[in-house]
């Protein structure tokens, strides 16, 4: 039986991206099915037109429909809010309708992301340095067990398992720290932290960091990143229960780390060379006029996601996926330039 693929988020860049990949990967359709939730009328025309069953509902409040389409398909991959809980639990419930009525096994993927081992290096309230591996630490039980409050990503993660566990759904939680390049979708190619780091730098014609810029993230290029979701769905139809799920599915996806200040600096370095800074030098603003501007003036989430350190090691995805990343330093800060350039050009 050919399994049936719902995306939540196909439109977005991380969604639409691995729909890109599965779509490529799966040229004469006997692989998978391919369906998807949109919010535009014109979306699902232009993704039908592609193979793509879409469907139009309101947004992730729509539970109603979540929960209908859930249950038409065997394995979801949701990669459009990590921190939205009650459309996560429609899919899983809606998955066990389709276990139900078919007797077999149904699967979820759920995007999280590596703020959720992010510290407080600039409120000074705790410094992570450790590099967190997803085989050898225990990520479930280390995100049970933190006292930290704060992350919504960790809320919705362990919901997310739980629920698994109570409606015999495999889950499977992926978290990709800072990804970079220009996505593969066909409606949104770009926006996360390095754009929002290169917006508030042109916003104050200076490259702006938060605190000191210490801090140091994992990265991933989008391209790799969409390659290892189609892995994880190869080996989901192909081995299912047999792959690491649940409170060992945690799955996380880099290729090298950079620090903010060296981000900054290379925002600042290109600014001044094309004359849209006056000097290359970095400033340091203050997390209140960031959290206004992306957060809901939630500075925490703002350092978390800005000014933090989250450092990750994807050793699972190479053990059991066989995944290797081809895109690295070199491309990192080349995309870091391009970027800037694309934001200098859309102003002018």
């Amino acid at each position: 039986m050919t399994t049936r693929i719902l995306i939540l988020g196909a439109t977005g860049y991380i969604g639409g991206s691995i729909l890109t990949e599965l779509i490529a990967q799966n040229t004469d359709g006997k692989k998978y099915t391919l369906s998807a939730l949109v919010r535009k009328p014109e979306q699902a025309s232009i993704l039908q037109k592609l193979g793509v069953n879409a469907s139009v509902f309101r947004d992730l409040a729509d539970i109603e429909s979540i929960r209908k389409a859930a249950g038409e398909n065997d394995l979801i991959i949701a990669a459009a809010d990590a921190r939205h809980a009650e459309s996560a639990k429609a899919c899983i419930t809606g998955l066990a309708d389709r276990s139900r009525s078919t007797g077999q096994k149904t699967s979820y993927i759920h995007t999280a992301g590596t703020s959720m081992v992010a510290d407080w290096p600039v409120l000074g309230e705790r410094i992570d340095t450790s590099i967190h591996s997803d085989v050898d630490e225990d990520i479930f039980q280390s995100e049970k067990d933190n006292p930290e409050p704060w992350s919504d990503v960790r809320k919705v993660n362990q919901v997310v398992v739980k629920l698994g566990e109570d409606f015999g759904v495999n889950i499977y939680i992926v978290a990709p720290p800072m990804i970079f390049g220009f996505g593969t979708g066909l409606f949104t190619t770009g926006f996360g932290q390095i754009h929002m780091l290169a917006e508030l730098s042109l916003e104050h014609k200076q490259a702006i960091i938060l605190g000191n810029g210490s801090g140091i993230w994992s990265v991933i290029h989008i391209k790799d990143l969409s390659k290892m979701y189609y892995l994880l769905v190869q080996a989901v139809i192909e081995r299912n229960s047999a792959l690491p799920n649940g409170k060992k599915g945690y799955y996380f996806a880099e290729n090298g780390s950079h620090s903010w200040k060296s981000i900054a600096e290379e925002i600042g370095k290109f600014g001044n060379e094309n004359g849209v800074f006056k000097t290359d030098k970095v400033i340091t603003i203050h997390m209140y006029e960031v959290a206004d501007k992306y957060f809901n003036r939630d500075i925490r989430h703002a350092e978390s996601v800005l000014g933090s350190n989250s450092r990750t090691k994807a050793d699972l995805a190479r053990k059991v996926l066989g995944w290797e990343p081809k895109y690295g330093d070199d491309v990192f800060f080349q995309q870091v330039r391009d970027d800037i350039a694309t934001m200098i050009k859309s102003r002018s």
